[in-house]
C-alpha cells in the first residue's frame, strides 16, 4: 500500500460536516454514541499512521452505526478522500484491525511495548505467525513470542528481497560459496563445535544425495584459497 498523507481536508471539520450529512441521508436516530465515533474518526485522522490498530478501531466503530451498506460507502469516500486514497484501502484498515483483533490481549500487549503496530500492512506477516501459535500464559512469554516473530519476519523479506537481487545462476562460484556459508554461520552461532561438525556433514551429505551428485568424499584443507576450483566446462 503506498503510503497516505492527510491532506485532503485542511480544515477537519469539513470532513465532520460531510460525514454528519451522510449520516442525517442514511440514519433515522442520531445519536451522542454516533456523534462520538465520528468526532473519534476525525480526530484520530491526522496521525493515524501512528497507531493503525486504533484507527482501524475506530473506523469499525463508526461503520457499525450504518445499517445501510449504501450509508456506509459514501462515508468511507469521504475519509477515503481526506487520506487521500480509494475507499478500498478504508476498508482495508479495517479488516487489517479485524485480523489483529483476534491476537490474545497479552499479545498485542507485548506487541504494543516493543513498539509494533499490528495492523500495519508491513507486519501482516507477523500476525499470522502469532495467530498459529498457543497463547502465550505470561508476559515474559509474549515478549519473546514476539519478538522471534518480528525477527524472523524481517529476516525472511531480507532473503526474499535478496533471492531477487540476485539469482543464484548469476553469482560467481564465490558469491554462490559465501551464501551458503554465511547460512550456516547465523544458523550456528551457539552451540559446541562438536554438533556443529556433526550437522554440518550430514547437510552436506544430504545435499550430495538429493542431488545425485558423483561425490564421495569431501577432502579437507586449512584455507579456502587452497580448495581447487571446478573447470568452468565441469563447474556448468
Amino acid at each position: 500500500m503506498k503510503e497516505i498523507e492527510v491532506s485532503g481536508f485542511d480544515n477537519l471539520s469539513n470532513l465532520g460536516r460531510d460525514l454528519k450529512r451522510v449520516e442525517e441521508t442514511y440514519i433515522k436516530m442520531v445519536s451522542r454514541e454516533l456523534a462520538q465515533a465520528r468526532n473519534s474518526v476525525v480526530g484520530a485522522l491526522p496521525g493515524f499512521k501512528i497507531s493503525r490498530m486504533n484507527f482501524g478501531r475506530l473506523l469499525r466503530a463508526y461503520r457499525e452505526h450504518f445499517k445501510a451498506d449504501h450509508g456506509w460507502m459514501e462515508a468511507s469516500k469521504i475519509i477515503a478522500g481526506a487520506l487521500e486514497c480509494d475507499e478500498r484501502t478504508v476498508y482495508r484498515i479495517i479488516e487489517d484491525y479485524e485480523r489483529a483483533s483476534q491476537l490474545p490481549s497479552i499479545t498485542l500487549a507485548a506487541m504494543a511495548e516493543q513498539s509494533i503496530d499490528p495492523a500495519a500492512a508491513k507486519n501482516a506477516g507477523v500476525v499470522e505467525d502469532l495467530l498459529r501459535m498457543p497463547e502465550p500464559e505470561t508476559r515474559e512469554e509474549a515478549v519473546t513470542i514476539v519478538a522471534t516473530a518480528h525477527q524472523g519476519h524481517i529476516l525472511r523479506k531480507k532473503q526474499q528481497a535478496r533471492k531477487v537481487a540476485t539469482k543464484p545462476a548469476e553469482m560467481s562460484l564465490e558469491e554462490f560459496a559465501a551464501g551458503i556459508v554465511k547460512q550456516f554461520e547465523d544458523r550456528y552461532q551457539l552451540g559446541s563445535q562438536h554438533q556443529r561438525d556433526a550437522e554440518v556433514q550430514y547437510i552436506l551429505e544430504l545435499v550430495v544425495s538429493m542431488l545425485g551428485s558423483h561425490t564421495r568424499k569431501l577432502g579437507q584443507y586449512d584455507r579456502p584459497a587452497l580448495v581447487p576450483k571446478p573447470a568452468l566446462k565441469a563447474a556448468a
